[in-house]
């Protein structure tokens, strides 16, 4: 194994005439990023940017980190840490002194609650390709020498990538900067870890990209999974809700020239409008963080809730809603209804009896006309 991570910010010299392409919340959910690259036609001059948080939470964080380390022979690879990934250094003792408490301990605690959730785990992925079962007796010592033992490629990576890149025009870092810090002054952590970023609205001199907050969570009436790129703030918030959102998209910031694009990868079947739908009046969007909802009517397929904060009212489908300690709460959900006309083609999310929860253009709402599959 290499030695202590050093946590540093990286200074790459990227050519303005080459493709940059930035992608970030990964999430451990690879039929994503092979079907986002396979989109973008990667070829070997691109610059890729991988800013942050590239497994957990999904189905194949093993896969996608060893398909990441495969993209080096592929395209000039640029990882950037994010938050996600920074606590695996744990194997090796690098992430200690960033956390209070016994560190080995919580974090065997926090696999045991991974495993009995299911859900995705980069360490939990490797323990099962090594054929080791973690309980509540598992030798910690023991766990950390197998892991560094198979994976030492994987983890000399993973401490290898530094905590955010800065260019002459940009900074890439996973989470943002702390009003009144620097890249140098704030740290790895405070970077990786900057919740709600752009709602901040922070002005830079440069171009800041961040990751992290999925941009969804910034819109009012609407759940949009589109970047935003602002030119007053000269920031730029990509992370599509990957794996998080029911709706989520891998989003693609490409950046040449000085000139900014966007694209994105979901795997949802496109379908035409047949029959056009006026946009709706008024809609509401009740988001994570903030999704404390009274049942007003309960069905099987269908129920009336109110917004507890709000006192907004809306039907949604009876399985968005779930409990969570003893409160009724509801997935992220709007009631908004774009404007469609004949022939616009739409990612159809899922089809229920009173139409179809659909993106328009990364804009997610609810069609009722008909439509024909492509």
């Amino acid at each position: 194994m290499s030695g202590p991570a050093t946590f540093s910010v990286g200074h790459p010299r990227l050519s303005d005439s080459a493709r940059t392409i930035v992608i970030s919340d990964i999430h451990g959910n690879l039929s994503y990023l092979e079907g986002l690259l396979k989109k973008l036609r990667l070829r070997p001059d691109d610059q890729l940017i991988l800013l942050g948080d590239l497994v957990e939470k999904g189905p194949e964080s093993l896969g996608t980190l060893r398909y990441i380390l495969s993209l080096r022979k592929k395209c000039r690879l640029y990882p950037v840490l994010g938050n996600c990934d920074f606590w695996h250094l744990w194997v090796d003792g690098h992430s200690q002194r960033w956390f209070d408490g016994n560190w080995d301990t919580e974090t065997l605690s926090h696999l045991l609650r991974l495993k009995r959730s299911a859900r995705g785990a980069l360490l939990l992925d490797m323990c099962e390709e090594l054929g080791i079962v973690l309980s509540e007796d598992t030798d910690i010592p023991g766990l950390k020498a197998q892991l560094r033992e198979g994976f030492g490629e994987e983890f000399d990576f993973l401490a290898s990538m530094p905590y955010a890149l800065e260019t002459e025009k940009y900074i890439f870092v996973h989470g943002g900067i702390p009003k009144g810090e620097t890249l140098e002054s704030a740290g790895a952590w405070k970077c990786m870890k900057q919740d709600n970023f752009y709602a901040q609205r922070p002005h830079f001199r440069k171009w800041v990209i961040v990751g992290h907050t999925p941009v969804c969570l910034y819109g009012a009436g609407t759940i949009s999974a589109v970047p935003i790129i602002d030119p007053a703030c000269r920031l730029i918030s990509i992370d599509g809700g990957c794996v998080l959102k029911d709706d989520g998209q891998l989003n693609a910031l490409i950046i040449r020239r000085g000139k900014f694009s966007v694209d994105w990868y979901d795997p949802f079947p496109l379908a035409r409008a047949l029959t056009p739908q006026k946009k709706g009046p008024h809609s509401a969007y009740i988001r994570w963080g903030d999704n404390e909802v009274f049942p007003l009517e309960l069905g099987r397929s269908w129920c009336r809730i109110r917004h507890v904060r709000t006192g907004y009212e809306m039907d949604v489908p009876t399985d968005f809603l779930f409990e969570s300690n003893g409160v009724l709460r509801v997935n992220d959900v709007t009631d908004y209804r774009p404007a469609v006309a004949p022939g616009d083609v739409l990612s159809v999310v899922r089809q229920t009896d009173r139409g179809y929860w659909i993106k328009k253009n990364g804009v997610t709402g609810w069609y009722s006309g008909e439509l024909e599959y492509l």
